[in-house]
């Protein structure tokens, strides 16, 4: 069964575990690269897609909100950067269940070596295949649910 409900994706297939990812980047194309990636993959999901870190910051901090399970962010994103987001997530306990993931079209050094020492250690470089996009998902979601 499929629910199509604005940018929310809720897939219920064989094991009835539902995995929640959640995408904050400010190009609305990687979002339909991620479902189509995702809708490959045998997993149970919810997918939702935030255009900016505000709009992820305010929905995950309204009372009763149901928590993504691991977030990719970009780095490089208008008025709060994929960094600062993650800095904010990082200083409140709550929040720490949400594995943040870097996704994006280039990573430094230097910002590595800032997001190492925030504990962020994931990072991946936007892939330009659908391959290679389904194969990073796989791996990350198959350690996530082990």
């Amino acid at each position: 069964m499929i629910k199509n409900l604005g940018t929310q994706i809720e897939l219920q297939m064989k094991n009835n575990k539902i995995i929640r990812i959640a995408l904050v980047d400010d190009d609305p194309d990687e979002e339909a690269f991620f479902q189509i990636a995702l809708d490959f993959m045998e997993i149970d999901y919810e997918f939702k897609f935030f255009i900016n870190a505000f709009n992820f910051i305010s929905a995950i901090e309204k009372e009763n909100a149901i928590l993504p399970d691991i977030v990719f962010v970009d780095m490089k994103m208008p008025q709060i950067s994929g960094q600062e987001m993650v800095r904010q997530l990082r200083t409140n306990k709550a929040f720490d269940s949400i594995q943040a993931i870097i996704y994006t079209a280039h990573i430094g050094d230097k910002e590595k070596e800032i997001m190492g020492a925030m504990g962020i250690f994931d990072f991946f470089i936007k892939p330009t295949e659908f391959a290679d996009l389904t194969s990073m998902l796989k791996g990350i979601i198959k350690d996530r649910m082990q």
